[in-house]
């Protein structure tokens, strides 16, 4: 599993993706909106491959699942997470 997330400075919803990530043993890849693209929106949405408006923005095996909430949905539904984003 390759695990993309497209992230900004001082995101705490970011950071409880990456957090969420890695409590589960996995590991990910990491785009900085600041480091990567140059504080530039538009070349990371290029990126990503549409107009977002919220960060993080998350790719799982290149396809993308959305922000964190997402993120929770996607593993509550492989029985990892529950609906809180608690490891189970």
């Amino acid at each position: 599993m390759t695990i993309l997330i497209y992230s900004k400075n001082n995101c705490q919803f970011c950071n409880k993706a990456k957090h969420l990530i890695k409590t589960l043993g996995l590991e990910y890849e990491e785009k900085s909106l600041e480091k990567d693209f140059d504080s530039d929106p538009s070349k990371m949405m290029e990126d990503i491959g549409k107009p977002v408006r919220t960060m993080p923005q998350i790719k799982i095996n290149g396809e993308l699942i959305g922000g964190y909430n997402q993120l929770i949905e996607h593993f509550a539904d492989k029985g990892k997470v529950n609906f809180k984003g608690e490891v189970i």
